[in-house]
């Protein structure tokens, strides 16, 4: 559901972490909260995006990657034709983002590592789940001409808890930013979402 007015409460990149760990502490598994935010972010692809039957799904190799592979196994589930564009190995990632990736591949999403050289030019829609709230300081140069590059693109975006390069405390990009349509985000709204860039 899009948010309609200004959240009561912005948080730092510190205190959803905490408030995910909260959650832990109540009883729902990081699995369940990984299934929680993909089924979240695939509802607003179809609500937003109802045409774009091949969309691209950019995963990175931590727990944004992982809410990226819940989106591309649902949109495969309900007969779409995503394909996962990788940042690392899916077999080289751990716990629940693992679980993910391998239930994704076992659904038969097809699966290609992110490079230069293999961009998805011809999706209609990227979904960003390359980097998430974790990230501070400059890109590595490889990521932020990877960003750059996907960008220039010009292809609609939904990005996942924050657009990649976006540092989510601050709002200042960290050398390279994808630009996102849409942004969805799950357990607290960040504050570099609604100042900086």
């Amino acid at each position: 559901m899009p948010v309609r007015s200004l959240p009561e409460a912005l948080y730092s990149a510190d205190q959803t972490r905490e408030l995910d760990r909260l959650a832990g502490e109540a009883g729902l598994s990081g699995e369940e909260l990984m299934e929680r935010a993909g089924r979240a972010a695939f509802d607003v692809l179809l609500s937003r995006w109802p045409a774009a039957s091949r969309p691209a799904v950019l995963c990175g190799g931590g727990n944004n990657g992982g809410d990226g592979y819940v989106v591309a196994r649902l949109a495969r589930e309900a007969g779409l034709e995503p394909v996962i564009y990788h940042l690392r190995d899916p077999e080289r990632m751990k716990g629940d983002a693992l679980t993910m990736a391998r239930r994704a591949r076992d659904a038969g999403v097809p699966m290609r590592a992110l490079s230069l050289d293999d961009l998805p030019v011809d999706a209609p829609l990227l979904v960003d789940g390359l980097l998430g709230t974790g990230i501070s300081g400059a890109l590595r140069e490889g990521i932020r001409a990877v960003i750059e590059a996907l960008d220039r693109l010009g292809k609609p975006v939904l990005a996942l808890d924050v657009p990649s390069g976006l540092n989510a405390d601050t709002g200042a990009p960290a050398g390279a930013v994808l630009s996102a349509d849409c942004t969805i985000t799950f357990i607290g709204v960040n504050r570099g979402l609604l100042t900086g860039a």
